[in-house]
């Protein structure tokens, strides 16, 4: 009897052991490793559909982990997209959506800063990149400075394999990052990249690209590219595996925006935010499967926004209050989102403002600079072959509708249905069949921003200026209504945007606000009409603007356009370039010029007019040597 009765009580306590032991198992904070390819669209690759390339690591990959295929880049450039990353908050919202910016945030929480009180161990090997100057050590040269820098109080290491460093406790789980596996745009420039084995003439090239030998070179030359990638991304896997990690951790691989190719990286366009995310997650966590089985393909709508509240969801970290994402795994994953959100401001020394809105099918864009075409020059990636070899056949008349329509001036909305048309070529915004779905994507688009808070609808250097001038930050300043009013900003932006020679009379009462935003947006609502808006009271009005104090750094941004006006409609030109010029040369070397010398491109084969008004003027040396560079550059008629 009391044989039987022990006999219970030790299987009664083999259970509880099990159990317990089970439980433990279960609630084993999960390693991360996340590895992130440069530059890489998720067209590029076999398991998103790609016929013409062999990417059998990132493929198998997929087999086994969950394929996202509906994953957007809120910014469609890197350090833009990987500010929003590093803080879950969008770049509009919080003042670095300008590409090579290093303006100050608040010190909010970053997600590693979760990731390190949850215990991890937290590595990023080795691009940062995160488009602002808070946390950044040192100044002057070194691994401080670029896009590679160090960030205090955010990464424990910057070293490859970073699980294995010996600071790092043996049973402490640990998140990395390898930004290893992709094929950076500097893959193309000036044909440095190798084909390797694969035939130009075997390239699909989009419907909006000429076939040139250039570009279909330069086509090959990528998909070798990535696929060395691919190859990258193997090895990375088997040293995980080697460190017998595997089963122990949570992989993601993805990329931090759209391809490179002309019209891909750096604009809204499917082509440039698509990217590719794919999550493999051991059977030891299994209910964190989004999924009944691996080798799912996803079709939730995810941001990169997302990602950051999703891996401290994932790892059982507290989400910090300022991020605007939606978990799409883990303990506190919610409801799948109805839209991602775009957006696309100064690129290098390019400014043009868009924001987009894309659900499962449709892509909404409003292009706030309609004026601009997308192709305007731009020195870095002018630096690949194809991208010259298409101005130049531009030039010489050889594009049709589409394939020219790059270097053309872009309608204000855009609407593209990306189930049937998956380069984004066919307008869909003018076209009666769509006008409920053209309205339902105005309207979202336009209370989502309302929602972020969004610094664009002030243009930059005025931004700057007035969070300067008052003290605070741009993530600050926007949430303040005495300083930055964004609902009657939009609203003086769609007038500049619709505006009919019926509008004249309240685009005057823009140019002549005390507020220097207000009269930004009606130098450009006259330059939107062009001629019809070329009256004594206008041009007048134009005229004072061009003149305006140039020490006044905050009215610089409208002073530009205005001269930009001017030429335009031919009234006045070399008081324009002379306005032109001393914002070039003046004190502190403001933003603004690179908003002076996009509009100068602009003018084109005219470039010596420019030349001619500029001589006598005291430009400093920086400056007179660009304008030199402009010979070789400026016959580019937009």
């Amino acid at each position: 009897m009391i044989y039987q009765i022990f006999k219970q009580f030790f299987y009664l306590f083999l259970f509880l052991l099990s159990s317990i032991l089970l439980i433990a198992d279960e609630i084993k904070k999960p390693n991360v490793l996340w590895i992130t390819g440069e530059d890489m669209s998720a067209k590029w690759l076999g398991c998103y559909g790609n016929e013409r390339i062999k990417t059998p690591n990132i493929d198998g990959f997929a087999k086994e982990g969950f394929l996202y295929k509906n994953c957007f880049a809120q910014s469609p450039v890197c350090a833009p997209a990987r500010s929003g990353w590093i803080t879950g908050i969008h770049p509009t919202s919080l003042g670095t959506v300008y590409m090579r910016s290093t303006y100050e945030t608040p010190d909010l929480a970053w997600y590693p800063d979760s990731l390190r009180s949850n215990g991890y161990y937290t590595v990023n090997f080795r691009k940062t990149d995160y488009n602002t100057s808070t946390r950044r050590t040192g100044k002057g040269g070194g691994p401080n400075e670029g896009n590679c820098g160090h960030f205090i109080k955010t990464w424990d290491s910057y070293e490859q394999y970073g699980w294995r460093n010996s600071d790092r406790k043996s049973d402490q789980p640990f998140f990395v990052i390898m930004n290893n596996a992709g094929c950076h745009e500097g893959y193309l420039q000036e044909g440095r990249g190798k084909i390797g084995d694969v035939k130009p003439e075997d390239m699909k090239l989009a419907a909006y690209h000429p076939d040139i030998p250039e570009m279909r070179i330069d086509y090959a030359r990528y998909t070798n590219g990535v696929m060395k990638a691919d190859a990258t991304f193997g090895k990375v896997l088997k040293e995980l595996e080697k460190d017998g990690l595997s089963e122990d951790t949570i992989v993601i691989y993805g990329s931090d925006h759209g391809g490179v190719l002309g019209r891909s990286k750096r604009f809204l366009y499917d082509s440039g935010t698509h990217s590719s995310l794919i999550v493999r997650i051991p059977e030891k966590f299994k209910h964190l499967w989004p999924a009944e089985n691996p080798g799912a393909v996803m079709e939730r709508l995810v941001s990169f926004i997302d990602m950051p509240k999703t891996w401290l969801s994932m790892t059982g970290s507290e989400i910090p209050d300022t991020m605007q994402g939606n978990s799409f795994l883990g303990e506190q994953k919610e409801t799948p989102r109805e839209y991602v959100h775009m957006a696309r401001q100064r690129m290098d020394e390019v400014p043009d403002m868009q924001r987009a809105i894309r659900d499962k099918r449709y892509l909404y864009i409003r292009n706030y600079e309609s004026f601009r075409p997308n192709g305007q020059h731009l020195d870095y990636l002018w630096k690949a072959p194809s991208m010259s070899a298409w101005a130049r056949h531009h030039q010489q008349g050889k594009t049709d509708e589409i394939t020219g329509a790059f270097f053309r001036p872009k309608p204000v909305e855009q609407l593209f249905d990306t189930l049937s048309d998956p380069d984004n070529v066919h307008n869909l915004a003018y076209d009666s069949a769509h006008s409920k779905t053209l309205k339902r994507m105005r309207n979202s688009l336009k209370e989502y921003i309302l929602k972020l808070h969004d610094c664009g609808f002030a243009p930059e250097a005025t931004l700057a200026h007035r969070a300067s001038s008052n003290k605070t930050t741009i993530y600050e300043m926007i949430r303040n209504p005495q300083l930055y009013d964004q609902a009657a900003y939009m609203e003086a932006a769609d007038l500049a945007n619709f505006a009919t020679v019926e509008d004249l009379a309240k685009l005057m009462e823009l140019l002549q606000s005390k507020d220097e935003v207000f009269r930004y947006w009606g130098v450009l609502g006259c330059i939107q009409l062009d001629q019809k808006a070329n009256t004594p009271e206008i041009v007048e009005s134009m005229k004072g603007l061009i003149k305006s104090d140039i020490e006044d750094k905050a009215s610089h941004d409208a002073r530009a356009m205005a001269a930009f006006f001017l030429y335009r409609i031919n009234v006045d030109k070399e008081a324009a370039f002379q306005s032109m010029a001393e914002v070039l040369n003046a004190k502190g070397k403001p933003i603004t010029s690179l908003r002076v010398w996009a509009n100068l491109r602009m003018i084109g084969k005219e470039g010596i007019e420019i030349e001619k008004a500029m001589q006598g003027m005291k430009l400093q040396s920086t400056f007179t040597k660009k304008l030199e560079e402009f010979k070789s550059k400026m016959d580019i008629l937009l």
